[in-house]
């Protein structure tokens, strides 16, 4: 399997709440279109008291059966439209490789 992990920062414009409606209700569907995609999670952080503005807004993990399968969806046109869709509500993020070691299998 290949795993990639995306830690998601929201738009500053928008709230935490607007951010994560956004995700269900636009990109999500967008998403479950991709091409190879076996498995998609993604994490929303409740936000802390503190206001702390530089944690991540999200975790998102996508799985692959092979990083060749990553590597064709970055092409494809589905991917096109989500990475158009990103610039509306996501500020930036930041992209790891991971691993899986499951402890208490599902």
């Amino acid at each position: 399997m290949h795993r990639v992990l995306f830690a998601i920062h929201r738009k500053p414009e928008l709230s935490f709440e607007e951010f994560v409606e956004h995700y269900r209700e636009v990109h999500i569907p967008i998403a479950r279109r991709l091409p190879r995609l076996r498995h998609y999670e993604i994490f929303p952080v409740v936000p802390a008291p503190d206001g702390d503005e530089s944690s991540p807004d999200a975790f998102a993990i996508m799985t692959f059966d092979s990083a060749e399968d990553f590597e064709v969806v970055l092409g494809t046109p589905e991917m096109a439209e989500a990475v158009k869709d990103n610039e509306t509500f996501i500020g930036g993020f930041e992209t790891y490789v991971v691993d899986h070691l499951p402890v208490i299998p599902d």
